[in-house]
Formats: structure tokens, sequence, C-alpha cells
């Protein structure tokens, strides 16, 4: 049996309800969070939290948890779910006009990406759409995702693994899934959130500690060709890691 947390309480999946007026629900009025607990404690969960109190201020949701709330309440799902590791979901909604928010947390066993993809690199497509960097969607984690699944497919119908965004003046934003680096002249190189990236946790960490090993990490705007002609490139998110991009539509990188 599957379990989620709904609202405060703990039930098998098929008994959690949603209202059929909650904002999320018909307008996409809500935020997600997406990460990994192994035996119930998740890496940098208070930052997680700290994006999703920022993005619930930009959609003027109160968040009805706090952050010790949320951290007991993925350590108890997981151990009814007895998932020692676990890929986990949180969805936070703007709830019905006459109710409050609502916070559903999914849990289920993870699954590592496919080994094959950390030792050859992931190879990617540029989207046909564009990141629209002066949308405040483009800070957040918002239930809106249609622009970054539909990228997605498409570059899995091309058998490809990921779709990176330009935004609207042509400058290099992110991933459908993941935030981008790249290496050049030794240093490390990232689009900034006011180019459309999505403020990433692991994106967070990896400046943090590039920093504390002394090496240089700026956020810059980039294009296509920066990418192309960076000596290498990766691409991050709370789940993955870090894993090499070793092409863009076909042409190689590094």
């Amino acid at each position: 049996m599957t379990w989620v947390y709904l609202d405060g309480a703990y039930l098998p999946s098929e008994e959690a309800k949603v209202a059929a007026d909650d904002a999320g629900l018909l307008y996409g009025r809500g935020l997600f969070e997406t990460f990994r607990a192994r035996r119930g404690a998740v890496y940098l969960l208070e930052r997680h939290f700290d994006r999703l109190e920022a993005g619930a201020r930009t959609l003027g949701i109160v968040l009805p948890q706090t952050l010790a709330d949320l951290r007991a309440a993925v350590r108890t799902l997981t151990e009814q779910c007895e998932l020692e590791d676990a890929r986990v979901r949180l969805t936070l909604t703007a709830g019905s006009a006459s109710g409050r928010p609502s916070l559903l947390i999914q849990a289920r066993a993870a699954t590592d990406y496919p080994q094959r993809l950390y030792e050859r690199g992931m190879s990617a497509l540029v989207a046909p759409v564009r990141r629209n960097e002066t949308s405040p969607l483009a800070r957040v984690k918002s239930l809106n995702y249609l622009d970054s699944l539909l990228a997605r497919e498409q570059a899995g119908r091309a058998g490809l693994d990921e779709a990176l965004f330009l935004n609207t003046r042509g400058r290099l934003a992110d991933g459908s899934a993941t935030n981008v680096f790249l290496v050049r002249d030794g240093e490390l190189l990232t689009p900034p959130v006011e180019d459309g990236a999505l403020p990433g946790i692991t994106r967070g960490a990896v400046l943090e500690l590039a920093h504390a090993a002394r090496i240089g990490a700026h956020e810059v705007s980039l294009t296509l060709d920066d990418l192309r002609g960076a000596e290498e490139a990766f691409l991050t998110n709370a789940v993955a890691g870090l894993v090499p991009l070793v092409s863009v539509d076909g042409a190689k990188v590094g």
C-alpha cells in the first residue's frame, strides 16, 4: 500500500482527496519540491523549504507548515512506506477559495539515473520555446510546468536525455529539470537567476563548494556558443547530483 501525507494526515494514496475548486488544480497556483531522502533525512532540506517559502510569497500563499513540521512529515512518511532511499515530492497548492493552502507529500523508492549517463554523459536539444526571464514564474518551482514537461518529452522522442532553454534574449537559462554549468579557463560558469535560471538547490551547493575550494565560480550570462566552446559542461539537480553534458543539438561540448 502506498501512503501519502496530506494536510497533517497520513493516508493511503487512494483515500487522499483534493478539493474540486483547489486553485492548484484549476489554475496551477502552487509549487513543488523534489528531493531525495535517505533513512528519512534530506540533504539541505532547509534550503528546499526556504525556496518553497519564497515561492509561496510570490504566489500569495501562506505556508501551512514549519520546517520542523516538514522534516518530521518526511521522516514519518518514508518510514510508513518502508523506504530507506526515497524520492520525495512535496506539492503546495493555494487550496480552495474557502479553505487554507493544501500540502501533499508523496514518496516512492528512489531510482538512480542510469549509470551510462554518468559514464558517457547526457545529450540535449535546445527547446523551441523560450524561458521568460521577466516572469516571476521563472524563479519558482511552479505547478505550471508544461513548458519543461513538453520539452523533455520532445527530447525523449529524439532519443536525447534533456532539453535546454534559452531566454527571450537568446541567453542560456536552464534545463527542463536541471541547472547548467560549464568550465572555461578553469572556472565554473552558470547562468544567473536574472536570465531565467531556476535557483536550484544543488546549483547553490556547487557554487558554495567551489568557492570553499578556491575555484573560480561565477553567475554570468552565457550563450549557446559559450556552451559549445566550453572545456566541459555538466547538469545538476537534487536527485541526480552532477551529470556530464556532452552534446547539444548534435554538436559536441568540450
